[in-house]
């Protein structure tokens, strides 16, 4: 909390692999918070290398969970629990239970990731192992950052689409002039993963009104280098086109300027009546003047002034709402102060003042207070749109048609027919033109669009006589010749600049995109464009989309929600909720809950086996569990094994409900015992007995398997362990019956045991691709010509070995190239030992290892980047490792020389 009001005192280190040695000095979810803080506070133009730097940051970490199985949801919804720890700073009950939150889900559990992503209202995405860009889910092409009309900045907007799971995104601006803020936008898409498309707006008078259209520039694939080479090469042909968006940007700002005047000469007075100048009650005139050259809190147009003057006049009714709080709270203490009239006065002023309160909102202020001069202004310095087209025929890119409905359907009708040729894309459904328009307007435009494409005179004349709207039969023939050769593309578009609570805010999707699990929930929390509009987008635009089936409907969701959350308190409500019975097991201390969990799978045991047999049945199934978990973390020898690589939830769960499969074991085979007629002995005896055994044993642990959420892969290996045991527990059946063992027990021991081989398994094989993936990320640093990272990831590579020696292996795997497997099969036929060749990369690593004093150089860098108690720490690994590393890598060597 700290650091998120003093953002300034966050110190970043050396940047070092996420996996590594960093870890020791500072917990991954404190640094994934402490980037996303120096990105959304720290915006002045002159920091664009260190938000970059942060942002790469952030992106190492929320990718280094320890989940396999659904890595990038993982990821998003870990970024999604920082992200809310910064927003409640003043409720330490919430930030510890999503910090809880983040512990649990950096395992990746499906259940639980599954789980958050329905609590923060996001899509699940495929887990393919490519970026979001490549996985065709989310979409938005018309979002504004705070350099147009929005109010996030350009990082802030991508976090938000990769949390969301957009694959692509059209930015718009007004001109050409913020460069940097392209690049930036560019470079943070290409590090989330997430395709960036760049629009510049801008407006053109026609039929005496002034109607939006967009500029949307060629495909950069989110490289910024591409885009300074378009605007370097493009730069004259855009010459005038720029020098015409810059003067529309200076008379916007007048406008603007004629608004903040008209509020403080009109409304003011209003908002201030009976409050005295230079009280805390006060609203002093709005200001729109700042002297700093940083886009920051600038303000570009009238979309943003109710942002503008929301913090000022939000602060001023939450004094007056607190001063007629202490007035009440006098009244109710000493009536006899006050005459019947004041009491009614003060009670009325209370009233209204808290509703006003309530309902104080940016949009709504926006609505009230600026919309009734937004339009009046129809003057702009662009071209006609003939002339624009000309110019971006030159330069590549196309025009698509905005806000189609701003001045009236008829008014959208008569652009299309006569302008169509201008233009190759028309949005047919703005979200925020929704706050102000009727969606039956929408429905009409599209369709309209739709019988436009097919070319069909005699229709449209019939469709637009039904709908009463005019038209000329000499211009929809010129229309139709320019649509014969080429379709009008309907597109969608938010218009989103940030929160809103009248309109859905960023993103669409595709039903159909979505996973069976969750479109139902989609389907019915956020709002479906009308089924017109999903059809024809669908059918001509391209859009992320996947082949409708038959009798599947397309159907388009929006990704975003009103904001309807309550925003402001005065203090006299109930801040403090009750804690829910469900929500208190979930954050219980983790030792007490699996004390719980073991506690409860006993009693059972207990009370069917007595105190012997129950502590062994847990022995056997504990002893499994933490074999399991420390020889796949550490390997055989037992001298590196470590008692944090004991999954201890997943243990207490274990015997949570091996208890509880003992009475149901003994039932089976007491009833067994009473069905079998023949003689209680013999093979056969033994093996039909344990067939029904393991049978049960194999039902009852695929059945806890699937409630508690376990992927089908390891439902099926339970259900297969104790098909392969039963064989095992057959053939010893004649030893544990020597010695007296109750056959479930038997049956359990070989469960346990073939359970530990394919789990073992199974975990080693996690373990090896977890850390196959840090050191795949760290040798090629080996090659880089920058000192420090050299540095960095010889430390890193020593902590990690001396963490596990796993890493050896992994090691071992990625720098030699190794015969394929059945030429090394047949060379140990043959009594021939195979041979593996090392890669460029194991002779840089031993090299920079045996460099001449390197060592020394290791031991300074050490010193002078980090403080007293971290050198030490950093130089016992060092002391401890580097020459034992340096001897192995030259083992390896020998051996491949052998």
């Amino acid at each position: 909390n700290f650091r998120i009001d003093l953002p300034e005192s966050i110190t970043f280190y050396p940047d070092s692999n996420p996996k590594g040695f960093v870890k020791e000095f500072k917990k991954r979810r404190t640094t994934i918070v402490e980037s996303y803080l120096k990105i959304t506070k720290d915006l002045d133009s002159a920091s664009y290398n260190r938000r970059i730097n942060a942002l790469k940051l952030l992106e190492e970490n929320i990718n280094y969970s320890g989940s396999l199985k659904m890595p990038l949801n993982t990821a998003r919804v870990q970024l999604a629990l920082m992200k809310e720890v910064t927003k409640t700073r003043n409720n330490k009950r919430v930030q510890l239970e999503l910090m809880r939150d983040f512990t649990t889900s950096t395992f990746g559990h499906p259940r639980v990731i599954r789980k958050l992503l329905k609590r923060f209202d996001i899509i699940e995405v495929p887990e393919t192992g490519e970026e979001l860009k490549d996985l065709k889910m989310g979409w938005d092409f018309h979002v504004h950052d705070h350099t147009s009309y929005g109010r996030k900045s350009p990082m802030q907007l991508i976090i938000d689409a990769f949390i969301k799971g957009i694959s692509e995104l059209t930015v718009v601006y007004t001109n050409f002039k913020h460069e940097k803020t392209v690049e930036e936008v560019l470079e943070a898409g290409k590090i989330l993963g997430i395709k960036i498309n760049i629009g510049i707006e801008f407006s053109s008078v026609v039929f005496d009104k002034k109607f939006h259209f967009i500029y949307i520039l060629p495909e950069f694939a989110s490289d910024k280098k591409k885009f300074k080479h378009f605007i370097k090469t493009c730069s004259g042909d855009l010459a005038d086109f720029s020098e015409q968006l810059s003067k529309n940007d200076k008379r916007r700002r007048k406008i603007v300027q004629r608004l903040i005047d008209h509020f403080n000469i009109t409304y003011l007075p209003v908002i201030n009546k009976n409050y005295q100048p230079d009280s805390i009650y006060y609203l002093e005139p709005i200001q729109l003047t700042n002297n700093s050259e940083s886009d920051v809190n600038k303000i570009f147009s009238s979309r943003q002034l109710g942002e503008l003057v929301y913090p000022q006049l939000r602060k001023v009714i939450e004094n007056r709402a607190l001063r007629l709080m202490a007035l009440r709270r006098r009244i109710k203490l000493a009536p006899e102060q006050f005459t019947k009239q004041q009491i009614i006065g003060i009670e009325a002023e209370y009233n209204e003042n808290k509703k006003y309160y309530d309902e104080l909102d940016p949009e709504l202020i926006r609505i009230k207070y600026f919309s009734e001069f937004d339009r009046l202004d129809t003057e702009t310095a662009v071209d006609d749109l003939k002339a624009v087209h000309s110019i971006i025929n030159k330069t590549g890119g196309s025009i698509k048609f905005i806000q189609p409905v701003e001045h009236g359907l008829q008014a959208a009708i008569d652009i299309i027919i006569e302008y169509c040729q201008y233009f190759s894309h028309t949005e047919v459904f703005n979200i925020y033109d929704t706050i102000g328009a009727k969606e039956s307007d929408f429905i009409t435009l599209t369709n309209f669009i739709g019988l436009m494409n097919k070319c069909d005179k005699n229709e449209i004349t019939e469709f637009l006589n039904k709908n009463n709207l005019t038209y000329s039969d000499k211009k929809i023939d010129k229309a139709l010749l320019h649509l014969k050769e080429k379709n009008l593309i309907p597109a969608i578009g938010s218009d989103a600049t940030g929160r809103s609570t009248l309109a859905p805010g960023m993103g669409f999707v595709t039903e159909n995109q979505l996973q069976k699990k969750q479109r139902k929930y989609f389907k019915k929390q956020h709002y479906n464009l009308p089924q017109d509009v999903s059809q024809l987008v669908h059918k001509y635009s391209p859009i992320p989309k996947s082949t409708l089936k038959p009798k599947e409907k397309a159907n388009i969701i929006c990704l975003g929600k009103v904001d309807t959350e309550a925003k402001h308190q005065i203090g006299e409500e109930k801040t403090e909720k009750p804690i829910k019975l469900t929500d208190a097991w979930t954050y219980l201390n983790p030792t007490i809950k699996n004390l719980i969990f073991a506690i409860l799978g006993f009693i059972p045991a207990y009370m069917y086996f007595g105190a012997s047999y129950a502590c062994l049945w847990f022995f056997i199934t504990g002893t499994r569990n933490i074999f399991v978990d420390v020889i796949s973390g550490n390997g055989l020898i037992p001298t590196s094994w470590q008692s944090q690589n004991i999954n201890w939830a997943n243990l207490a769960h274990s015997l949570f409900w091996t208890g509880f499969s003992v009475p149901i074991l003994g039932f089976v085979k007491d009833q067994f015992d009473l069905i079998w007629v023949f003689e209680h002995s013999g093979a056969v005896y033994e093996g039909v007995k344990f067939f029904f055994i393991n049978m049960t044993n194999g039902l009852y642990l695929a059945s806890h398997n699937y409630l508690r959420g376990f992927d089908k892969a390891t439902i099926r290996g339970n259900l297969f362990r104790s098909i392969i045991a039963w064989p095992f527990a057959t053939a010893f059946s004649p030893i544990g019956n020597a010695l007296g063992i109750p056959s479930i027990v038997q049956a359990k021991f070989w469960s346990d045991f073939v359970a530990a081989l394919i789990e073992g398994t199974t975990k080693y094989n996690n373990v090896l691709k977890l850390k196959s993936k840090i050191v795949s990320k760290l040798i090629p640093d080996f090659k880089s010509d920058n000192e420090e990272t050299v540095n960095l990831a010889t430390l890193d590579l020593l902590y990690l070995v001396d963490e596990s020696n796993n890493v050896k292996t992994s090691f071992y795997k990625q720098s030699f190239e190794r015969e394929k497997f059945k030429q090394r099969a047949l060379n140990f036929l043959k009594g021939k030992r195979s041979t593996s060749k090392p890669k460029d990369i194991f002779f840089s690593v031993k090299q920079h290892f045996l460099e001449k004093d390197n060592y020394n150089k290791l031991t300074k860098f050490v010193i002078s980047n980090y403080n007293k108690d971290q050198s030490l720490f950093l130089l016992q690994i060092m002391s401890k490792n580097y020459d034992k590393f340096t001897n192995w890598l030259l083992s390896l060597e020998r051996r491949t020389l052998l």
